[in-house]
């Protein structure tokens, strides 16, 4: 059987890169990897069935775009201003090289950002759109980007709407900010309030992906979300991060409490992506956080 061939944009990123290496240990594709890094990446990653090039050549020659599966990750993330722009002009020329390249497919990761971070309950793909912030803004553009060059075109193509990524190293979210104070003995400084926080594990991110390329028999929808429909509150996050210490008899250093006011959720189902594929998540809060905590010791 031939290997699926797959473009990685963003393919250092915290997502493309975990992407990169499924894919690599998986066997049964070939990929091409783009990145800003592309050596570093291949001396890090490596893989006999994986090209490693520069994040423009397919504005030279994009011939490698024909056929393949294109999951751009590329995003300008904690960004503003002219970088914003540019991450976005980019994101057009990936998208239309794949369509006048004659590509099978496009995944484009977009986030949960798009619904109110204001809501109280978990989101669904019917929820309203609603942008509270340049980051959400930028996504949406993307996903309109999306809809707009490959109408008519007959590409196949759908926007993730993934929630909040955690894993080993994405150490800006809260749940590796905790494991890591904590483990250089810092006590856990928390506000209690009706804020309610959604993740993802990046490796269920990336069977999500992986479970729509095995789908590509299907119809598509617009956009999936992808989260495991759980919103946790800053205590039970601090508690979870508590519970692995414990567990791996490690001390951990206290909690301190104080009133907060905040409120909202984060957190975004799976119920259209599992209907069509069959994927669920399975990396509970506490065993990303054990991972988190196993790469710190390493």
């Amino acid at each position: 059987m031939s290997s699926k061939k797959i473009v990685i944009t963003g393919a250092s990123g915290f997502l493309g890169s975990h992407l990169v290496k499924r894919m690599k240990d998986d066997g049964q594709f070939c990929v091409f990897a783009l990145s800003s890094r592309p050596e570093e990446l291949k001396e890090k990653t490596g893989g006999s069935n994986v090209v490693y090039l520069h994040k423009d050549r397919f504005l030279q020659n994009g011939s490698f775009l024909n056929d393949a599966v294109v999951v751009n990750c590329a995003y300008p993330r904690n960004s503003a201003g002219t970088a914003v722009a540019d991450g976005l002009k980019y994101i057009q020329h990936v998208f239309e090289a794949a369509a006048d390249n004659k590509s099978a497919a496009i995944i484009s990761i977009s986030s949960q950002s798009v619904y109110s971070q204001q809501r109280t309950e978990t989101a669904s793909e019917e929820t309203e759109i609603c942008l509270e912030s340049p980051y959400a803004v930028g996504k949406y553009a993307s996903e309109l980007l999306l809809e707009s060059i490959c109408r008519g075109k007959g590409l196949k193509h759908t926007n993730l709407r993934l929630a909040s990524l955690i894993g080993p190293g994405f150490d800006q979210r809260i749940v590796n900010r905790f494991v890591k104070q904590a483990y250089e003995g810092e006590m856990l400084n928390i506000s209690i309030s009706d804020q309610r926080f959604g993740f993802l594990d990046v490796e269920d991110a990336v069977s999500a992906i992986m479970a729509l390329i095995d789908h590509m028999d299907i119809p598509w929808r617009p956009a999936y979300n992808v989260g495991n429909a759980k919103a946790y509150s800053i205590m039970e996050i601090a508690e979870s991060v508590k519970k692995v210490f414990e567990e791996t008899g490690l001390n951990f250093p206290g909690i301190n409490t104080a009133e907060g006011d905040r409120s909202g959720s984060t957190a975004v189902g799976c119920q259209k992506i599992s209907e069509d594929t069959g994927f669920k998540p399975e990396c509970a809060l506490e065993e990303t956080i054990d991972r988190i905590l196993r790469t710190l010791r390493s």
